[in-house]
């Protein structure tokens, strides 16, 4: 059985932020055994006005990451590991593209790997 985790965005958790909300998943992580260094199926949540996900979408395959999503709603995802010298660039970019392409990064989720 698979168990996933996810880690929402700051005005989903008012007094985090982005930074805050990864630190909290990989304690989950950790909690469950997982170092966060193996790489595994990782999802990146999208929202926002429906014309700006193209653009989004474009750049993120570029990138290497597969887009899926409809309307108002984008998930890109990869495999990856999520400990934090991996996933702190990857966090960042995620909340420069937010802002690039006027979107609301939602957060992440990923499945625990041991």
């Amino acid at each position: 059985m698979s168990v996933f985790l996810r880690a929402w965005r700051p005005s989903l958790n008012f007094d985090l932020n982005h930074e805050e909300n990864d630190a909290r998943m990989r304690a989950a992580l950790a909690e469950q055994g997982d170092s966060g260094i193996t790489p595994r199926h990782t999802l990146f949540y999208f929202s926002g006005e429906e014309d700006f996900h193209g653009d989004l979408c474009e750049v993120a395959r570029r990138a290497g990451f597969l887009t899926r999503g409809q309307g108002d709603m984008t998930v890109l995802e990869t495999t990856m590991p999520v400990d934090e010298a991996s996933f702190a660039p990857v966090s960042a970019m995620m909340q420069s593209w937010a802002t690039a392409f006027q979107l609301d990064y939602e957060g992440w989720e990923c499945v625990v790997a041991k």
